[in-house]
């Protein structure tokens, strides 16, 4: 598959850069089918990344755990949580804004239990993750490194990063 800058005349550090400040954010209604919503969000969001498929699919699974505590844990039956995804050469940073300020908790998952598995995904599928608050409520947010900018040592040689 060709990349979204193919033809442009750029080298692969300037198509980067070209995408930096890449940024995304809507508003979801906490209802079940958010969840679905927010998957296809995000992939439209990383859609001209440029990205390995397999990073995509993290993020997008790492999304949906997201949206789901949101539902579930954070957001008033007429309330919203948002998603803001931002895009740049180094990484994509993704952040699931609710309205509660309690602290979600990463819990160790039972292999009977059902639940309890969502964070525990995040921590293993992203470069780092972590918890913010604001004075009406918290972000929780996870990165992934971006392999996009690793240019072959062949490359760097000719001067093109």
């Amino acid at each position: 598959m060709a990349s979204p800058m193919a033809g442009t005349g750029l080298n692969l550090w300037q198509c980067n850069d070209a995408l930096a400040g890449v940024s995304a954010v809507k508003a979801f209604k906490p209802h079940n089918k958010s969840v679905g919503e927010a998957r296809a969000f995000t992939r439209d969001a990383l859609a001209d990344a440029d990205l390995p498929v397999g990073d995509i699919e993290d993020i997008v699974v790492c999304v949906s755990e997201l949206a789901t505590n949101a539902i579930q844990h954070g957001t008033p039956r007429d309330g919203s949580f948002q998603l803001d995804i931002r895009v740049d050469r180094f990484k994509v940073r993704v952040e699931c804004h609710d309205p509660v300020r309690k602290r979600p908790r990463l819990r160790e998952p039972s292999l009977a239990g059902e639940g309890g598995r969502g964070l525990f995904l995040v921590k293993a599928l992203t470069s780092r993750w972590g918890v913010g608050f604001l004075p009406f409520g918290k972000f929780v947010w996870f990165e992934v490194d971006s392999r996009v900018t690793d240019l072959p040592e062949r490359d760097r040689a000719n001067g093109e990063g």
